[in-house]
């Protein structure tokens, strides 16, 4: 759960720089959900390519599946940010506001990448070259 309150906290601070201070409180839990959720597709399509016998969840439920999962994580942002304005201890942490950036970059780039990669060697694997 520290993870999620660093990257709630890098987010936000970047949503208030490139000015949107009014919504940052809610752009911030966004952005983490929307990251997760291409984490999620990514994961889920690797395993599509490298064990596609195994059926973890049918064709008919993934879209249901995926929808439960989305807003299950966004509850779980709920209940750890804005219930009882939480967030508001998270932004004033002093420990967050001397960390890097970093990983805060790096988590969405890693995302973007395992996504790409993934159509990319479902690509080859299509025209039979792999």
């Amino acid at each position: 759960m520290r993870f999620l309150e660093y990257l709630y906290y890098k987010y936000y601070r970047f949503q208030v720089w490139v000015g949107n201070a009014d919504v940052a409180v809610f752009t911030a839990a966004l952005m983490i959900t929307f990251i997760s959720v291409l984490y999620y597709f990514a994961i889920f399509f690797m395993k599509i390519i490298f064990i596609p016998n195994i059926l973890l969840i049918p064709d008919s439920l993934f879209i249901l599946f995926s929808i439960i999962i989305l807003i299950g994580f966004l509850v779980i942002l709920y209940m750890k940010f804005f219930y009882k304005n939480r967030y508001k201890k998270v932004i004033e942490d002093n420990r967050l506001k001397e960390s890097s950036n970093l990983l805060a970059i790096l988590f969405p780039l890693l995302a973007f990448i395992l996504l790409v990669s993934g159509m990319f060697v479902k690509m080859l694997q299509n025209q039979g070259k792999l």
